[in-house]
């Protein structure tokens, strides 16, 4: 868009100068699960000095015209109206996004409705920051500081680091298949074992809702060579030798840097230099635990598949994955199953799209915008049940829900179905 300037010079008629062009543009393409038509949002340039908003069109486009030269770091955000049903994002800009081809940035629901399993018809509100939350490490969405742990005791070894593993199983690869493998444990696992084990694994999908692992012999599953790994799928293995009670390991991603300096402080608002963000499919899991007899302790398998689906750990609600005593819950909880599908749409939509902004821009945009706070989290020094909030209490669903989230919402999003079958 040209921007025609006009001049007078004595007593003679203005007449027209050479039209200033602008800069350049950002323009932005927003993507939200379940959305097909978008409404009120509001696409916010701030560079220095200039502030710049254009409206975000039915199809989620917006064109944000930067008249001015830029330098340095700009933001991009995303602010839906209150009736909106997804979260805010934020993004960081540099001279380079400018005129550089579409940003397009992956949203968060604000609510996500369960459809099948255990969970059926109940709407979860999706909190973000609740999901980053690095209370005990890694957050549920897979967020943490370098830190040592000895049993339940976290300390934090680098506050200059702050680090998100986001992590989730390619759509088609569901249900994945599991093996019990006895030739790779130390201790035997019996039959007996293995029907309390896919119990265990029964009750844990009737509450997701879906049939996440199928189970496969040991023999049909190619095994690579070094470390004893699977080609694709899960081992489940005996190891005495573990100092814990089970130790879960994924295929091992390379991890990239998001900040875009050497010092993310010039932007971040804490003490935090570097983020360093994982954003990678799942393709194998190898599961120990350390001792024969493991499979009846169903809380245990239970949270230790959560981690080989993607979840972390957290204080934040009711879940399988606490540390919290107060909020243990024997079985994934209404709560756990709604931040663990979202996580996994998000990263869906992200590889679909080829977004660089989708979890992050969410958690980002729910803390700048939503809660006036610094995009990168500050360091928590509380860790354990001291940690958790007090305002909980037990929903119908027998789940743990924070109580201020609980304001009436007019929109959710409904989740994606995936069948049950009969073993």
């Amino acid at each position: 868009m040209a921007i025609l300037g006009l001049s007078a010079c004595g007593d003679s008629a203005p007449g027209p100068v050479d039209p200033v062009e602008p800069f350049g543009s950002i323009t932005v393409q927003v993507i939200a699960p379940g959305v097909t038509a978008y409404g009120d949002i509001t696409a916010r340039v701030v560079w220095g000095e200039q502030n710049l908003t254009a409206a975000v069109d039915a199809n989620g486009l917006a064109e944000v015209m930067i008249p001015e030269a830029v330098s340095g770091f700009g933001t991009l955000t995303l602010e839906p109206g209150p009736n909106e049903p997804m979260h805010p994002g934020w993004a960081l800009m540099t001279p380079g996004d400018v005129s550089g081809g579409t940003a397009k940035i992956v949203l968060a629901p604000k609510n996500w409705t369960i459809e099948s399993g255990d969970y059926a018809g109940t709407t979860v509100p999706i909190d973000p920051e609740l999901a980053a939350d690095s209370r005990v490490m890694p957050s549920f969405w897979g967020f943490y500081f370098p830190y040592s742990q000895d049993g339940f005791v976290q300390v934090v070894e680098d506050n200059s680091q702050w680090v998100g593993e986001i992590r989730s199983w390619p759509e088609g690869d569901f249900p994945i298949q599991v093996a019990l493998d006895r030739p790779g444990s130390t201790g035997d696992i019996s039959a007996a074992d293995s029907v309390a084990f896919w119990t265990n694994i029964d009750a844990m999908e009737s509450a997701l809702g879906f049939d996440a692992f199928v189970p496969e012999r040991i023999e049909n599953i190619q095994i690579l060579g070094g470390t004893r790994r699977p080609n694709h799928g899960i081992l489940v293995q005996v190891d005495s030798t573990i100092p814990v009670r089970a130790f879960t390991r994924l295929n091992q991603p390379d991890p990239k840097i998001y900040s875009l300096s050497a010092d993310a402080r010039s932007w971040g608002g804490t003490f935090v230099e570097d983020l360093f963000l994982i954003s990678a499919d799942i393709s194998y899991a190898v599961m120990d635990f350390d001792s024969i007899g493991f499979a009846s302790d169903g809380q245990l398998v239970m949270h230790e598949f959560m981690h080989v689906l993607g979840a972390g750990h957290g204080c934040s609600w009711g879940s399988v994955q606490t540390y919290c005593a107060s909020l243990v819950s024997t079985t994934p909880s209404a709560a756990d199953v709604a931040h663990l599908a979202v996580l996994s749409e998000l990263r869906q939509l992200e590889r679909a799209n080829g977004s660089r902004w989708g979890v992050l821009a969410s958690i980002f945009g729910h803390r700048v915008v939503t809660l006036g706070l610094t995009p990168i989290p500050e360091l928590n020094v509380l860790y354990g049940p001291i940690s958790a909030p007090r305002d909980f209490f037990v929903a119908p669903s027998s789940s743990f829900l924070p109580a201020r989230a609980q304001s009436p919402q007019r929109t959710s999003v409904p989740a994606r179905v995936r069948p049950r079958r009969p073993r």
